[in-house]
């Protein structure tokens, strides 16, 4: 028996799966530094005139992929690419080349002369046509003719033999779709049929500033969609100016009363104008260079961690300039072959597979990142990682990490091979989006990017001074800095390829798509706890929202509500706008008592600064029309106050608008003068909310609202048939009005017998106290919190206890209310509505007396996501459903029409 057992544990040892722990020379190959000098050899090599700026598809380039090829292969890498080879040919269509020389004059009345290049006096743009063309000029506007919206920038114009100038973007008041209905090329398209030879739009952005009305120029126009002949430029304000004031006018004033007026104010000047371009075109291929360390692991060889940095760079300007993209990106390709060093003469030997890439194209958009995850040489379901840098050669020794927030539990797995030195430069950047690592993000694989120094400003004081500028030379690049970028990605690669934490886990990239969407709760009671004194900057053991949690929760948007309820006497109904009052000045006192963590929202383009700093935005909401006192001018005074949603009703009718709770609409839903308040809300840009209204009151709504409205916090009836729920015919009209449905957390909403039980709970446990339950309104635990004030303390608290107990019970004897549930309901309006356009999350947190499991605050909210995931819900779907259609909602009330 003793025999036996010693046998069985031998066996047992012997099956046990492979040590996480590393051995001692590979412990020893980890302390191995790197050599900032060699790695500015190689920056000095690629971003030197001879190479003419690596532009992809030119010889340049690919004698720059045979370089990096070489250096692989001398560090011991084995080809990673096609045909066992170093190479994957990646196809660029429509390579263009313009063909000095390039042109921009004023001939007459006076001449001048303008520079060509980027960031310069003017530059051509891609897909314009060849040729030299001369003619008057003409200013119109946005150049846009739009029959639905009749706007007409060409009315009482004549631009015949004409060129064109138009300012970026689209007329004050356009839709998001018409606006993305006039790209360059259709503006191109009506400048021609009105009989132009040419077009010059308008770069009036000022670097560092931040103007309202200027929107940014394009990128220019399609292959073969410029009539031939027809010369495309883009020009700054200094040509703009020169070209009006030669002859005694402004553009400035026709801009000024066009956007004032709000009507177009084209007009037709005497300055003669030349442009000449030429170009070619032609289909190319050039080279991804991909470099592999195989695996030692039997079992992990087959996952992959791979490390990159584009090769490219813009070549040569139209200036004259090279443009030699030293720190943009060869200082990132010297890094990577640093590492590549870096292993070689260790001998580290990886239990995963490390993959070694120098991308093509970063620079003409991802291409060559991009083809890799269509044509992927090593399975993406089995890369754990792809690690990324651009640009980490100039500015200080901060390391801005992509990824290191939004995947936070995979970094907490790098951060046990990384330096405590490292650690303490790493910063979080937020939003990131620029580089190769997008097109792995769009795959569903984890990412993290590097850049070294601050983030790109255009200042002065920009870390990143020449960027896409003829300045950025290998001069410039520290070679100290390239040593710290190789050590951070050397110290991760080789503790991520030898860990033995799993790394192929789905949560992280399922909680990067929380993290990283726009996450809107339309709906919440948090701010009567912060004026009972409770500290919300704490992450408190009770309630539903503080600040820790919003930010666990990754919330960027958490609407507050001001909440006033039915009058109950006279005295209640005079002093209900002071109640409001007082809760939106305790929001605004808590806004600015947080100013790091928080920022009062009230216009969408408020939110995405918050986003890019990790600020949650809050957005003053009034839950009961009753705040108004029947007065439009307080429903005014409210918006001034930055009030941007008022829920019409609670559990019983105002003077003008019957609520859910009523038995019976005895005012047919909404009066003439709540008619007049759903305009005056639509006019003022403040959104309607439907959420407690009667149904015949919603109809009324849908008919008078000329803007979408929210249900901010309600269910689906269907599911479950309480009065506070939406039915189907219900939802579809709200997606037929565009508007949105907030799934309210209440678990007595979500499944309508939970909350009979519990009514049923609380009326026995008040007859047992003695106390009576007033039948005529809904009854709910945080009901009773608010009616039973002037009990005594200890009587309260055992009318508490036993409630909640009761509570309890109920919930134990049916199925569980559990975010599942939440999640069928957001799938029953999907389903409903035919998309997933019109729902989103409206917790009522605060305000309900518990929870789905869960969903206990909202630093849980990720489990939707999660769920949503598990259903296979597409990332676009649930970005819609976290806030998207909130925002859009959002954007569509506050348009100016």
């Amino acid at each position: 028996m003793l025999r036996a057992l010693w046998v069985a544990l031998a066996l047992f040892f012997l099956c046990l799966p492979p040590s996480p722990r590393v051995d001692a020379r590979q412990a020893d190959a980890r302390r191995s530094r790197a050599d900032g000098t060699k790695a500015k050899a190689h920056v000095d090599y690629l971003a030197s005139d001879a190479m003419r700026g690596r532009r992809s598809g030119t010889v340049e380039y690919r004698k720059a992929a045979e370089y990096v090829a070489a250096r692989f292969k001398e560090y011991g890498l084995r080809p990673g690419g096609e045909q066992d080879g170093w190479f994957q040919e990646v196809p660029i269509t429509d390579v263009r080349e313009v063909v000095p020389p390039v042109r921009l004059a004023i001939t007459s009345p006076s001449r001048r002369f303008y520079f060509p290049g980027y960031r310069r006096d003017f530059q051509p743009l891609a897909g314009t046509g060849a040729g030299l063309v001369r003619g008057r000029l003409a200013f119109a506007g946005y150049g846009v003719v739009s029959g639905s919206t009749g706007w007409n920038d060409y009315d009482g114009v004549d631009v015949a033999g004409r060129i064109v100038m138009v300012l970026a973007g689209a007329p004050p008041g356009t839709s998001e779709e018409e606006r993305k209905a006039w790209p360059l090329e259709r503006k191109v398209a009506a400048a021609s049929e009105h009989g132009a030879v040419g077009l010059i739009e308008m770069d009036v952005t000022v670097p560092g500033q931040q103007l309202r009305t200027v929107q940014r120029p394009t990128s220019g126009v399609g292959k073969d969609k410029c009539p031939p002949g027809f010369v495309v430029v883009r020009a700054g304000a200094s040509f703009c100016d020169d070209a009006f004031y030669v002859v005694g006018e402004s553009w400035r004033y026709h801009a000024s009363r066009m956007l004032r007026e709000r009507k177009p104010s084209p007009v037709a000047i005497e300055t003669v104008v030349e442009m000449e371009v030429h170009t070619s075109w032609e289909d190319r291929t050039a080279p991804n260079v991909i470099g592999v360390l195989p695996g030692v692991d039997q079992v992990l060889a087959t996952e992959y961690i791979l490390l990159g940095a584009h090769l490219d760079h813009v070549g040569t300007g139209v200036d004259g300039f090279v443009y030699n993209g030293a720190d943009d990106d060869a200082s990132g390709v010297a890094t990577v072959l640093e590492v590549a060093r870096l292993l070689h003469e260790s001998g580290f030997k990886p239990r995963r597979t490390l993959v070694l890439c120098a991308w093509m194209g970063e620079e003409m958009g991802l291409v060559g990142s991009r083809w890799y995850t269509e044509h992927p040489l090593f399975p993406l379901a089995r890369t754990a990682v792809y690690l990324n840098m651009d640009m980490v050669g100039t500015g200080d020794e901060d390391l801005w990490v992509g990824g290191l927030d939004e995947f936070r539990e995979l970094f907490d797995v790098i951060r046990e091979g990384l330096d405590p030195q490292i650690q303490k430069r790493m910063h979080a950047r937020l939003q990131y989006t620029g580089s190769d690592h997008s097109s792995f993000r769009q795959k569903g694989v984890p990412w993290i990017s590097l850049r070294t120094g601050g983030l790109l400003t255009q200042e002065l004081d920009d870390e990143h001074p020449e960027y896409h500028a003829a300045g950025d030379d290998p001069t410039y690049v520290r070679p100290e800095l390239l040593a710290l970028a190789a050590d951070y990605h050397w110290q991760i690669i080789t503790h991520l390829a030898n860990t033995g934490r799993t790394l192929l886990d789905p949560r992280f990239f399922t909680r990067f798509i929380h993290r990283d969407a726009t996450v809107v709760d339309m709906h919440c009671d948090t701010i009567s706890r912060y004026m009972e004194g409770e500290d919300l900057t704490k992450d408190l053991p009770t309630g539903h929202i503080d600040i820790p949690k919003l930010h666990e929760g990754s919330v960027g948007l958490q609407v507050f509500a001001a909440y006033v309820g039915p009058p109950r006497n006279a005295t209640e109904k005079i002093s209900s706008a002071k109640r409001a009052f007082d809760e939106i000045d305790a929001i605004h006192r808590f806004v600015a008592a947080n100013p790091g963590d928080l920022s009062l929202v009230l216009a969408p383009s408020d939110l995405r600064p918050l986003k890019d700093g990790g600020k949650t935005g809050i957005l003053i909401g009034i839950e009961g029309g009753y705040a108004i006192e029947n007065d439009l001018g307080l429903l005014r005074s409210f918006y001034r106050a930055g009030v941007r949603l008022m829920t019409l009703t609670h559990w019983n009718r105002t003077d003008w608008a019957d609520a859910s709770g009523d038995e019976k609409a005895e005012l047919g839903g909404l009066t003439g003068f709540g008619e007049q308040v759903v305009r005056e809300m639509n006019r003022l840009g403040m959104i309607v909310d439907v959420s407690h209204v009667h149904d015949e009151t919603f109809w009324d709504v849908m008919r008078v609202s000329t803007k979408p409205v929210v249900a901010s916090h309600s269910c689906a009836r269907a599911l479950s048939d309480h009065f506070r729920n939406l039915s189907d015919d219900m939802l579809k009209a709200l997606a037929k009005n565009g508007g949105v449905v907030g799934i309210n957390f209440a678990p007595g909403f979500l499944n309508v017998e939970l909350d009979r039980k519990q009514q049923e709970a609380l009326i026995e446990v008040a007859k047992k106290h003695g106390i009576r339950a007033d039948a005529s309104v809904p009854m709910s635990l945080s009901y009773l919190e608010q009616q039973w004030q002037t009990m005594e303390p200890d009587r309260r608290e055992r009318v508490m206890n036993d409630l909640r107990q009761a509570y309890a019970d109920v919930e134990k004897a049916l199925p569980p209310v559990d975010v599942k549930l939440v999640v069928d309901h957001i799938e029953h309006v999907i389903k409903v509505t035919g998309s997933a356009n019109h729902v989103g999350l409206g917790s009522d947190y605060d305000g309900i007396s518990s929870t789905p499991k869960g969903l206990e605050n909202a630093g849980k909210l990720v489990a939707i996501t999660e769920e949503l995931r598990a259903r296979g819900h597409s990332e676009q779907d649930i970005r819609k459903i976290l806030g998207g259609n909130f925002m859009r909602v959002f954007e569509a009330v506050t348009r100016t029409p």
